[in-house]
């Protein structure tokens, strides 16, 4: 997200106020300058507080990913060491397929009625 500002710090920098009496400005340009910058910091501050709390959003989103990811992590692991078995076996055939997709189809029907398949014995 862009912000316009109407001041950056070259122009404050160079800014000059006219003398209108002898060593003093005029109270009203000064007020003016003054009013542009308080301008630009009330931007500032209010796009600083959008970034922190999208910031603070971003952070939890994170960890919530981290923690899924940590499951599926585990997830994987289990299944790789239940279908290890069938890669290194040399007789794989569509028989072994068909028993694993009736196993997957088991288990779902046990997770869906509230039942930990790898807990029953």
């Amino acid at each position: 997200m862009a912000v316009k500002l109407f001041l950056n710090s070259q122009t404050i920098i160079n800014h000059v106020f006219p003398i209108v009496s002898r060593n003093a400005y005029d109270a009203t340009e000064v007020d003016k300058f003054l009013d542009s910058i308080i301008q630009d910091y009330r931007v500032v501050e209010a796009n600083s507080l959008v970034l922190k709390n999208e910031y603070e959003e971003m952070k939890e989103k994170n960890r919530a990913l981290e923690k899924e990811k940590r499951t599926l992590e585990v997830d994987l692991e289990k299944y790789k060491a239940k279908f290890a078995n069938i890669k290194s076996s040399d007789n794989v055939n569509s028989d072994n397929i068909e028993l694993v997709r009736r196993i997957n189809a088991l288990e779902k029907f046990l997770w869906a009625h509230g039942f930990n398949p790898d807990t029953i014995k």
